[in-house]
């Protein structure tokens, strides 16, 4: 096969900067939810305005066709987009000029439609080796991460009201509310999204419950290794005909394995709930990332179909094609700032993959935590300062996690109280626990309690800590959990 040239192109990299900034900004659903769908459709959006302005790309590149740097430099278009994945988007153009023009195209599109998406653009000249031109690509995006500012669309006056949260002008005053263009433009894609009917804290914790309870969960899952996984599928192939019909072909895959197929498995879990508590909200989710926000009742049953669903998949694939997550819960009152609720999610995760990396991360993990109170500080110094030996989180989810559900429905025979009276004589001492395992005990043998058995010790106080949600029973649990 002959060696492919560049043919005066140039090849483009895209990436979205500070996405979860741009979502959490706000702490109002609908803001979150038009954001997301926003960023979801950042690139579609660009393809729609390039073309309004005469600038034609092809951006069809999950046919399956194959892509040619000739085939394309002989075409009618003006870039094709090679791949998108993980938020980035690879794009060919015929020439540095045409670049220029869609990124201008782009940066209008972003100020009246998004107002504040940032958007890291670079650019190097094509060559024949796709793996060099992509390393260039990254050093470069690199390069203006660290060198580059933050712009902001404009300033304020003095007698300018200003949104409280983001310092933005407020132009827009709108069910009680002083609005940005930010916000407007986040209410305005929430109001077109085919999921606006689901997409309000009421109908996520549940109408059966309104007026009872307000806690929702945050639940972020990301895939394991993957940037190892896009090196192993372009490895000993460098044209970008090859690497690029690897490389949609990874994307394709990945999207199907950690998305689509977990996002059914979840629906159709959850449809089996009678209690209302049923719905969520995808935040983000696209490549081998997903953030969601349900019930916090649901949030388990939310995992264990999402890593249902991956154990599927990988039943039919070789073990080197494998995939692993891991996933953080962070729950909280629906007034939680959403913002710091998340970093907590994204910090559960975090701690999973430390675990998982030790086994050179090809075992799943999920981790959670419950913000009762203002988030003051971060999971690790939550940990040390207040949970050190005294937790058994992360858990592996095929046998750990297993082992977690089983305990905390066995242990609710002895009731919610008692329960809550172990997790507090641990953090007394190691005499009060004692004390307390004889004294439960002695009124329910059958429970399998031992002051000895350091392993359950952990396991009763992480389940002290989600009792209420994930295991009360009874209708006094209940009410007691409410409260």
């Amino acid at each position: 096969m002959m060696a492919e040239t560049g043919y005066g192109c140039v090849t483009a990299l895209y990436d979205c900067r500070s996405k979860q900034e741009y979502i959490y900004r706000t702490n109002r659903i609908r803001e979150i939810s038009g954001g997301s769908e926003l960023l979801a459709n950042v690139y579609g959006m660009f393809f729609r305005a390039a073309e309004k302005k005469g600038l034609r790309i092809n951006s069809d590149w999950r046919s399956g066709a194959e892509f040619s740097v000739k085939a394309f430099a002989e075409s009618g278009f003006d870039g094709e987009v090679i791949y998108e994945g993980g938020g980035n988007l690879f794009i060919m153009y015929k020439s540095r000029e045409t670049y220029i023009r869609a990124n201008r195209i782009f940066s209008r599109m972003l100020l009246e439609k998004t107002y504040t998406i940032s958007v890291i653009a670079a650019c190097v000249e094509t060559t024949d080796n796709f793996k060099e031109d992509r390393t260039r690509l990254y050093k470069e995006n690199s390069r203006i991460k660290s060198t580059d500012w933050i712009s902001v669309p404009c300033n304020t006056l003095p007698i300018t009201q200003v949104d409280r949260d983001t310092f933005m002008p407020i132009v827009k005053k709108e069910d009680n509310c002083s609005l940005s263009r930010e916000s407007v433009l986040k209410r305005k894609a929430f109001e077109k999204s085919a999921e606006v009917g689901e997409m309000f804290l009421d109908d996520i914790s549940g109408e059966e419950n309104k007026g009872t309870e307000s806690l929702l969960a945050v639940i972020y899952v990301d895939g394991n290794a993957m940037s190892k996984k896009v090196k192993a599928c372009t490895e000993n192939i460098s044209g970008y005909t090859e690497c690029t019909s690897a490389l949609r072909r990874f994307s394709i895959s990945t999207d199907k394995s950690f998305v689509e197929r977990p996002i059914s498995a979840i629906k159709a879990k959850l449809a089996e709930r009678t209690d209302g508590r049923h719905k969520f909200r995808r935040v983000i989710a696209g490549g081998d990332e997903i953030t969601l926000i349900c019930n916090a009742r649901a949030a388990l049953d939310v995992v264990t179909a999402y890593f249902s669903a991956l154990d599927e998949e990988n039943r039919s694939l070789p073990d080197d094609q494998k995939n692993y997550a891991c996933a953080g819960i962070a729950i909280a009152h629906s007034h939680a700032p959403f913002s710091d609720v998340y970093e907590i999610a994204e910090q559960c995760c975090e701690s999973g993959k430390k675990k998982s990396r030790a086994q050179d991360s090809r075992v799943n993990y999920v981790d959670f935590h419950f913000c009762r109170s203002g988030i003051t500080n971060d999971m690790e110094t939550i940990r040390e300062t207040q949970e050190a030996g005294l937790t058994a989180r992360p858990y592996e989810v095929s046998a750990e996690l297993s082992e977690f559900i089983s305990a905390g429905q066995r242990l609710s025979a002895i009731g919610r109280a008692n329960i809550k009276d172990l997790a507090a004589a641990m953090i007394k001492g190691d005499s009060y626990y004692r004390f307390e395992v004889e004294r439960i005990k002695s009124r329910y043998p059958a429970a399998g309690l031992d002051s000895g058995d350091e392993k359950l010790r952990k396991l009763i106080f992480d389940i002290a800590q989600v009792y209420d949600i994930w295991f009360a029973k009874t209708e006094t649990d209940e009410q007691e959990a409410s409260e």
